[in-house]
């Protein structure tokens, strides 16, 4: 990375690999061939930055190159990201591991191309090479499949008819994007923080910096050890910027379709413009982590939403206004998939899709990247009309909220909220470059000792909750800046 000014708070390490010890081990979960490739070629041009909370790697090659290099330099990391996702499955959930790992291997491994499926066990075998022993492809296979687990596991829960109990849905965010008269330059401005549970959560602060061999390049926020976004942060070198929010109250299924994790890395690495984008996206879709895309073509500056249910979907297009995400179905196409009370305006979803809509309105014609980062640490709560981080604020503090988010059965003070921003424009999407901020946008720090003394109930999240640190905004970059094709 280059022309990155480091502030406060900053660590940075860069791991350029060589060699190792060992070179990568089959695993015995997969019949696919042992490579015959050392281990310092698999690794060539592969590397590491530690800085501001995130952790930005490299990788280049062919479809298991690049599965090895997230496996190895990213290895402790994602065996970190397996046992905290264990931990929510089984207490929230109420899912054993195996449950995301026979899915996955069941449901989604079979629809994978050849291409992925290297990947995938390039990652294992990285890890293996990092002495990670306990993770297998199964392991692997779930963590990328887990949000179209999730998805699967509320259909089935929906189909038996079980009691609800207090647990904990997938992601869910605020975000917008706007272009033409809305902007201050007329082109894109895209913003985005993710909302989820902090347990988990706070293992998404790895970018990803992907050069593979056929299709484009592109970067994206992800967990370790995943080869799509999951918080579905995206630049392409094709000059599209993605984002997306995840729609609440969401229990269709298809179990026959393609996995979401499928979908959404095909299209970010091959889809040239805004129609092949959502040609893929929409393609054999299973449901899985239905969500509202927002999804902008710098070459064109025009913008669209694509609402993607399971059997249903609407897409919305201009080059001249703005779209909202605040996990929230909006179209009368693809509502009646879900099951939530749009009548009530003191929920998250439509109070922060009002102000939303507020804040796009009082700004028009001044948005740009750095009133992006103002509007993405808004506290206003626009159903109490109280400046007070919340659930209801964009962003979120649902770990302050003594009201919980019944519809994402979050119950009271529920450890979750927001824990990050991203903001790009045209000019900087154009060159693979966006304004990253780890932690709550306004700056509010997430202290687990403090919060589990005065709320014992989430004490068993102990073990895997972490600390969530505010750190500056930090201009990211390619690894070879300040041109996507240096």
């Amino acid at each position: 990375m280059k022309n990155v000014t480091c502030c406060r708070r900053v660590n940075v390490r860069l791991q350029v690999i060589d060699q190792l010890r060992r070179p990568p081990r089959k695993s015995r979960n997969t019949r696919l061939p042992r490579r015959q490739i050392g281990t310092s070629e698999l690794l060539a041009n592969s590397a590491r930055v530690d800085i501001n909370g995130w952790i930005v790697v490299q990788a280049r090659g062919t479809p298991y190159q690049i599965g090895f290099q997230n496996g190895s330099l990213l290895a402790n990391e994602i065996f970190d990201a397996i046992e905290a996702l264990k931990l929510i499955g089984e207490k929230g959930y109420r899912r054993k591991w195996q449950f995301f790992c026979d899915t996955a291997m069941n449901q989604f491994w079979p629809k994978l191309t050849e291409e992925y499926k290297e990947e995938l066990q390039g990652i294992v075998d990285g890890a293996l090479a990092n002495k990670i022993r306990n993770v297998r492809l199964r392991d692997i296979a779930a963590l990328n499949g887990y949000f179209d687990s999730v998805s699967y596991h509320y259909w089935l829960r929906s189909k038996e008819e079980l009691a609800t109990s207090p647990l904990a849905r997938a992601e869910h965010c605020s975000a917008f994007i706007a272009t033409g008269d809305e902007t201050e330059d007329g082109k894109i401005v895209l913003a985005h923080n993710t909302w989820f549970q902090y347990l988990p959560g706070s293992r998404y602060n790895a970018i990803l910096d992907i050069t593979p061999a056929a299709g484009g390049r592109f970067i994206m926020q992800t967990m370790p050890g995943t080869i799509s976004s999951g918080t579905d942060w995206y630049l392409s070198e094709a000059g599209l910027a993605v984002a997306e929010t995840t729609i609440t109250g969401m229990t269709t299924f298809n179990p026959d379709g393609s996995p979401y994790f499928l979908r959404a890395r095909r299209a970010i690495q091959y889809a040239k413009d805004i129609d092949g984008w959502t040609k893929i996206m929409t393609d054999s879709n299973n449901g899985g982590y239905a969500n509202d895309w927002l999804v902008g073509d710098t070459k064109t500056g025009e913008i669209a939403l694509l609402e993607l249910g399971t059997f249903n979907h609407k897409i919305e297009r201009t080059r001249n206004g703005a779209f909202v995400g605040s996990n929230i179905a909006t179209s009368e196409e693809v509502r009646p998939e879900t099951k939530m009370n749009y009548d009530n305006k003191g929920s998250s979803c439509t109070a922060r899709h009002q102000r939303l809509k507020e804040l796009i309105q009082a700004n028009r014609g001044k948005i740009n990247s750095q009133v992006a980062k103002v509007l993405l640490a808004d506290h206003l709560d626009s159903y109490t009309n109280m400046d007070t981080p919340g659930r209801n604020s964009i962003c979120g503090h649902i770990d302050s909220d003594e009201r919980g988010v019944p519809e994402w059965e979050y119950a009271p003070y529920y450890p979750g909220g927001c824990f990050d921003g991203k903001v790009t424009d045209s000019s900087m999407a154009e060159r693979g470059k966006f304004w990253a901020h780890w932690g709550r946008p306004c700056d509010m720090p997430f202290e687990t000792g403090t919060f589990l003394h005065t709320h014992p109930e989430y004490e068993w999240q102990r073990r895997s909750l972490r600390d969530i640190t505010p750190y500056p905004w930090i201009l990211m970059a390619p690894f070879s800046a300040p041109d996507w094709r240096c």
